[in-house]
């Protein structure tokens, strides 16, 4: 039906983040985005959300172990708009479990492990499995 010349768009996000005890915590997040194409007239929305905990301290001061399960983007209209990542109508979900450790004060590691559900919004991809144990040093 044509190019794509512009596409505008906006966004509605909501978080929050509680300390329910020194040892727990709770967050959340959602948005909703919907963008204009045009000249074709079209319209895309997406959406997204994450719910965690957070548990300060676990083990030592200044570390922190989470527990978080997300969707990082649900195509609720215009599907046929994307190339690729629209899937065939699935929706992509992921469980992420990290651990923050401080080796001192500028040094830390943190292990992390992520199952993906539906990767790229297709019900037919088996599920993916990712560990990985990444660095941090503050300068």
């Amino acid at each position: 039906g044509g190019g794509l010349k512009s596409a505008t768009g906006s966004m509605f996000g909501i978080n929050f983040d509680w300390l329910i005890t020194r040892g727990i915590g709770l967050y959340g997040r959602y948005s909703f985005a919907s963008m204009q194409l045009n000249p074709i007239d079209e319209k895309v929305d997406t959406q997204s959300f994450q719910v965690g905990l957070a548990f300060p301290d676990l083990g030592k001061k200044g570390a922190q172990g989470t527990v978080t399960f997300l969707m990082p983007m649900d195509i609720t209209k215009g599907r046929r708009f994307f190339a690729s990542g629209a899937g065939d109508g699935g929706i992509q979900y992921e469980l992420e479990t990290s651990y923050f450790y401080p080796l001192n004060d500028n040094i830390a590691i943190v292990p992390t492990f992520y199952a993906v559900f539906n990767p790229n919004n297709f019900e037919s991809n088996p599920t993916v499995y990712v560990g990985n144990i990444r660095m941090q040093l503050k300068f």
